[in-house]
């Protein structure tokens, strides 16, 4: 069940998100960020369309909603949840690890004395320029030297942060500083987790990316329930893209609409049956349909034979 999570009991709005974010969010995202921040701010457990149903709207509405803020930078969506960086507030009763309450400090003390002072973190800073594609300026020093200092982040896996936030168009401090805080909480401190975690999400990604494309999903998030159906023929039944694109072509044609829970009918007796590829799966199509079609001959010429019968009787 999907976790959310600040660092805070109450929330305060900032005034910059009032003033230039709020007035051109649709009322039903600004709606969502608020309700879903609440639910941070309490630390609970939701799913989204028990959240959706409280608030009125269609679980695909609140995915849209989430996805909008997190392209603005006001959350970061994980496996676990949902995390609310950059929300500020009272201190909870129970005490967090200082890495996950406190923001990034700055005005530290001869930032570049220090940086310059040791040849791994002046190589990092230099590649992380290069990653970024853009000048460093004091301020970004500042906050990627807590990444390895508060954080505990190796240079390599900074790196490897810097890297995955401009795969994903991302090069602003305030960003990655939220993936950093979020990579904090779920551990990926060393080399071999980052990589095994960006490895997946990109999975992940793909995998999603190429059955809303065969769906012809592009208007909207895929909701909750479906990306657990997905989830369920790819992970558990190890089904591939294209048996399950074949169980939509075949949804289609006996259905004329997309539904879920139909392909989970299909995809299910397919792997009860050790049907695994495209080849098994049209051969077993075929097999049925003859089936099928022997079936209404025999129901046919049975009704035929007795309507002979009646006839004869009718003559006698």
């Amino acid at each position: 069940m999907p976790h959310f999570s600040t660092e805070n009991s109450y929330i305060t709005v900032p005034s910059e998100f009032i003033k230039n974010k709020l007035p051109a969010a649709n009322p039903t995202f600004v709606k969502v960020y608020f309700y879903l921040a609440m639910l941070a701010a309490e630390g609970a457990d939701c799913e989204y369309l028990d959240a959706a149903q409280t608030l009125g709207i269609l679980e695909s509405d609140l995915m849209a909603a989430v996805s909008y803020w997190e392209e603005h930078d006001e959350l970061i969506k994980t496996e676990d949840g949902i995390i609310f960086p950059g929300i500020h507030g009272a201190e909870r009763d129970v005490p967090v690890p200082a890495a996950k309450t406190e923001s990034a400090p700055h005005n530290i003390k001869n930032i570049g004395e220090i940086i310059n002072g040791d040849p791994e973190l002046s190589n990092m800073f230099m590649l992380a320029q290069e990653i970024l594609g853009k000048t460093i300026t004091e301020r970004d020093m500042e906050t990627i030297y807590w990444f390895c200092t508060d954080l505990q982040m190796p240079p390599e896996v900074v790196l490897m942060l810097l890297e995955y936030c401009v795969s994903k168009g991302k090069n602003r401090m305030s960003y990655i500083e939220k993936v950093a805080v979020s990579w904090n909480e779920m551990h990926l401190n060393t080399l071999d987790r980052a990589a095994e975690y960006i490895q997946n999400e990109e999975k992940k990604t793909g995998f999603l990316y190429s059955i809303r494309k065969v769906m012809g999903i592009s208007d909207r998030s895929l909701s909750q329930i479906e990306e657990k159906y997905l989830n369920k023929w790819h992970d558990e039944m190890d089904m591939s893209e294209e048996m399950i694109a074949l169980a939509y072509e075949y949804c289609i044609i006996q259905t004329a609409k997309l539904s879920f829970p139909y392909m989970d009918k299909i995809i299910s007796r397919w792997a009860a049956d050790g049907i695994t590829t495209v080849t098994q799966a049209e051969e077993d199509n075929r097999k049925f349909k003859n089936r099928t079609r022997r079936q209404e001959t025999a129901f046919a010429d049975s009704k035929y034979d007795q309507q002979d019968l009646e006839m004869l009787s009718r003559k006698g």
